[in-house]
């Protein structure tokens, strides 16, 4: 039924042209760092930032259920076009009503299943060791918010970040090879990890409650949180500097999506798996 869906569909989306689908995993990646951001603002003391985070993660929310509905109807493989319209229509249903909130949360976990198995094929095993660990985040994550299984919370903080540390091996062309190595996107990582490690030692209150409020990290102790922000900074210097651009957005996914313990941060964490993914292939 999908692929039949993704036929009628297509020509009225250029064709089923992937820069449509590019476009639209970047309006989301846009979507959920300034809902990030604004998050921190608005708890942030001494800063009057006059927004409301509820419209806000609503509103990024449905902009990544729609581009999941978009990249699921455009992508050249049926299989993964069923698991990401699973993760877009159960993320719109769940702004809907609350009471598809388990539903939803297991639609997700299935869906992004079925992206990174579809995608396992084509992933060197660096990259598809990375996946497997993004969605055992994922899974572990929604279990212990929307499960309300909270021991596993911060079992949950810690597989997903160590999952955004692992994304470098996306960025990667070839792990048997130094020389293909992008050493200054290594270089930013290894600064990154020294400064979130240095500030994190100088200021921990400061730390953890933008870790917490941020990305929902609970639990976890600092270096872990360093390597994480590493892995972001070096994926996205590597997808930056050779201009790949659905993996910088599948990487700011993943990063400013936190830990998908509720549907708001699951749907873009998701979304992220599947850029990665898909950016992965990119030249």
């Amino acid at each position: 039924m999908t692929a039949t869906f993704q036929q009628r569909v297509r020509p009225l989306l250029l064709g089923g042209d992937r820069s449509l689908a590019d476009l639209a995993v970047g309006t989301a990646a846009v979507a959920v760092a300034a809902r990030y951001l604004a998050v921190l603002f608005v708890n942030a003391p001494g800063y009057g930032v006059p927004v409301a985070p509820g419209p806000l993660t609503v509103a990024s929310t449905a902009v990544v259920a729609a581009a999941a509905v978009t990249v699921a109807v455009t992508d050249a493989d049926p299989a993964a076009g069923v698991g990401l319209l699973f993760v877009g229509v159960f993320g719109l249903l769940s702004l809907v009503s609350s009471a598809v909130a388990l539903p939803a949360a297991a639609a997700v976990v299935l869906g992004t299943a079925t992206v990174a198995a579809v995608s396992g094929r084509r992933l060197d095993p660096v990259s598809a060791a990375a996946t497997a660990l993004l969605v055992a985040a994922l899974s572990v994550g929604l279990a212990s918010g929307v499960g309300g299984w909270t021991g596993l919370r911060p079992a949950a903080s810690t597989a997903a970040l160590l999952g955004v540390a692992a994304t470098p091996a996306f960025a990667a062309t070839d792990w048997r090879s130094l020389s293909t190595a992008d050493w200054g996107a290594i270089l930013g990582g290894v600064a990154a990890f020294a400064v979130v490690l240095a500030v994190g030692r100088a200021v921990p209150f400061v730390t953890g409650a933008v870790t917490l409020t941020g990305s929902g990290v609970v639990g976890t102790s600092l270096p872990v949180v360093a390597l994480a922000a590493a892995g972001a900074v070096t994926t996205a210097s590597a997808a930056s500097r050779t201009r790949r651009w659905t993996l910088l957005a599948g990487v700011a996914l993943v990063a400013f999506a936190g830990v998908p313990a509720s549907l708001p941060r699951a749907l873009p964490f998701a979304l992220g798996v599947a850029a990665l993914t898909r950016g992965e292939g990119q030249p």
